[in-house]
């Protein structure tokens, strides 16, 4: 654990020096706010738990969970210029977010976490102006539910 931590500080200070940042998921396992990759639409087929988010009456935006793999999925469904987020905890104090800043036809976005197969996650999606900005519309909480299964 403390040598990844050590990696993890060590590639952050290098990422420093050169002027460049690095993607939260590349500066270690914290959690915090994590870029979604693209991924093709066939990608919802290994997902089964989703969360939905509505604004003015529309469906705004889409968040899977996969516990096998420890990866969220998001969609843009409403082209109002916000990103969907999906915020998550976990039972034992670990909390992050995944950022989809694609388009609402932009497809879907993944983020990869690798969280502790024991214990349980729970999530929300959201929309939101900007990486920090306020909460525009958020959907329910899902129950906890198991990583790693």
């Amino acid at each position: 654990m403390k040598l990844r931590y050590a990696v993890a500080a060590a590639a952050a200070g290098m990422a420093a020096v050169l002027g460049t940042s690095l993607p939260a998921q590349a500066a270690g396992n914290g959690g915090g706010a994590t870029q979604a990759a693209p991924v093709g639409d066939g990608a919802l087929a290994d997902y089964t738990h989703c969360r939905y988010v509505y604004r003015g009456g529309d469906l705004a935006g889409t968040a899977c969970f996969r516990s096998y793999g420890d990866k969220f999925l998001m969609k843009d469904n409403k082209a109002d210029g916000l990103r969907v987020v999906a915020e998550w905890r976990t039972d034992y104090g670990r909390s992050g977010e995944c950022h989809w800043t694609g388009t609402a036809d932009g497809g879907w976005g993944e983020c990869n976490y690798n969280m502790r197969e024991s214990g349980d996650v729970k999530f929300r999606v959201v929309v939101r102006n900007g990486a920090d900005g306020a909460n525009k519309a958020a959907g329910a909480w899902s129950g906890w539910m198991p990583i790693g299964g």
